[in-house]
């Protein structure tokens, strides 16, 4: 009985963790989705209440605030594409698919389209916050690098003025 018990638990948590994982695939591909077009379009501006439903509060914060910060060089690129901006024929190239455990989230990979047929790897790090998976932290995987939102010390640097 004992067995049988640790059995239907252990299945119960396979299914769990997958439907987590499957969850945080969808709203990253949906993210991404709707994102890229406006990022294509003329308009580059992304609602403040779509980026709320898929990014979490402290990373919008943090985005935020650096923007806000005069002559920062802190996000040199677009936050979540690693861009300066994006063309429209780009799109039909995004892939967003394996997603591995990572600190009680999820680590979803993300391939966007670029120039000459190319394509840009990034990791989107998800977390569930207010009942759905959020994206926390976007780091470019191509050029191994990644936008210092959360280098306490960088931002320190930046808003007093010293950055370079």
């Amino acid at each position: 009985m004992r067995t049988l018990i640790l059995v239907v638990v252990c299945l119960l948590t396979a299914c769990v963790n997958n439907s987590g994982q499957t969850d945080a695939i969808k709203q990253a591909q949906a993210f991404y989705g709707s994102y890229l077009m406006a990022l294509a379009g003329d308009d580059s501006a992304y609602p403040d209440s779509e980026l709320r439903e898929y990014v979490s509060s402290d990373t919008l914060a943090r985005i935020a605030m650096i923007q806000s910060m005069p002559e920062q060089d802190l996000l040199t690129s677009d936050y979540f594409t690693y861009t300066q901006d994006y063309d429209p024929a780009w799109i039909q190239a995004l892939r967003v698919d394996n997603a591995r455990p990572f600190m009680g989230g999820w680590v979803v990979q993300v391939r966007l389209g670029i120039e000459e047929g190319k394509t840009l790897h990034v990791e989107a790090f998800m977390r569930h916050e207010s009942g759905v998976w959020k994206i926390y932290r976007v780091r470019d995987l191509t050029d191994d690098y990644e936008h210092p939102i959360f280098n306490s010390g960088a931002i320190a640097i930046a808003k007093d003025g010293r950055g370079s």
